[in-house]
């Protein structure tokens, strides 16, 4: 097999670490591994695995074709699949035994219908909107749904959830509110007799600034691969980042003062320079946005993107260095002590970290690391 050249390199030992720190931070709450969008780009059947042999006894995803892919693995967790779903979808995730979420009212009909219809038992999890507006059954409708839920045979409702919207933003009052609102739900429904094995709402942000929301459960997500979902957040707990985006240099050339570069004439040289091609681009997950914005770390020193970023290939001034085609080129990550931070990076062209790990695409090979 010929060696690629442009990579996202997984190191899992630093999964592990950063499992370990969130494990220590919420203590004793369960940990909800949520390996969506194929593990945040990272690599869904080597993360689960790594995860599971470590500990880890729920994963969440949102798609059945995940599910597909974990089954086909052979991963043995308890798989939640989150989101709305349709009917079919729904009678196979209770075929394969994998736990579903009731987030809209239609959803008791449904399971209803696929339980008898499947003639085995179903274990859900129903979520409470509390805020976010997206999915979820509104907290004034929460009870008759969870009284119609208890009289379906065969569904055993494990556990009750929400999510937070702005847990990530350093101004906590709106998602004190969802607390709040949350909280009243669970006093609500427990004096009527309603209990749940399982109680969760802390996400990544949650699980860093807002401890009252940890219950028995909590969602880390971006946080397992290393990152900090924001530049408001705390950051309590120490990571370490897990994708690394590396590439090489392809071609050097030199280009004279008042040259252009790339599509649309976007970068004019203001002095003779050189330029080095690399074969990465947006199809790679590099975005066009880092158009006259990226840095790359070359030998430990930061090169800025001239240009336009293009599908295959992006250039950075070089200026009189000796660089060489080969050179290794880190996009995000770590080389010689220098760092290009994921969650920064994602700042500066008014993305979110999970944009730029979930947008690395799959013709960038993962190559991980032990």
């Amino acid at each position: 097999m010929i060696k690629p050249y442009t990579y996202v390199e997984i190191n899992l030992r630093n999964l592990v670490y950063n499992l370990e720190k969130v494990r220590e931070k919420v203590y004793p709450a369960e940990i909800m591994a949520i390996v969506k969008a194929d593990a945040y780009g990272h690599g869904l059947i080597e993360v689960s695995r790594t995860l599971t042999e470590n500990g880890v006894k729920f994963l969440a995803v949102a798609r059945i074709t995940e599910v597909e892919e974990l089954v086909k693995a052979g991963i043995k967790a308890n798989i939640i699949l989150f989101g709305a779903l349709q009917y079919d979808e729904m009678e196979y995730a209770i075929n394969k035994g994998i736990r579903i979420s009731i987030v809209d009212h239609s959803d008791v009909d449904k399971v209803a219908k696929a339980v008898e219809r499947e003639k085995t038992k179903c274990v859900a999890h129903v979520k409470v909107d509390t805020g976010m507006n997206r999915v979820g059954i509104k907290p004034e409708c929460i009870d008759e749904v969870v009284e119609k839920l208890k009289t379906i045979d065969n569904l055993i409702l494990e556990g009750i959830y929400s999510h937070f919207s702005t847990s990530d933003e350093k101004d906590k009052t709106f998602a004190n509110l969802q607390l709040k609102r949350f909280k009243e739900v669970l006093s609500r429904l427990i004096a009527k007799g309603y209990n749940f094995k399982y109680i969760h709402m802390a996400n990544s942000g949650a699980i860093l600034d807002l401890p009252s929301s940890y219950f028995n459960m909590v969602r880390p997500g971006i946080t397992l691969y290393g990152n900090y979902p924001s530049l408001e957040t705390t950051e309590s707990i120490k990571l370490k980042p897990v994708m690394k985006f590396i590439t090489h240099v392809s071609i050097v050339r030199f280009v004279s003062k008042g040259s252009y570069i790339s599509y649309g004439r976007k970068y004019k040289a203001n002095k003779d320079t050189n330029i080095a091609v690399l074969p990465v681009g947006y199809a790679d997950g590099y975005s066009r946005a880092f158009t006259n914005k990226g840095r790359v770390l070359i030998k430990g020193k930061l090169y800025p993107v001239v240009g336009a970023v293009t599908m295959d290939q992006l250039m950075v001034d070089i200026g009189n260095d000796n660089i060489q085609p080969g050179d290794k080129a880190v996009l995000w990550g770590n080389d010689s002590f220098r760092e290009i931070n994921v969650t920064n990076l994602a700042e500066l062209i008014g993305m979110v970290p999970y944009e730029l790990t979930c947008s690395v695409s799959k013709r960038v090979a993962r190559i991980y690391k032990y």
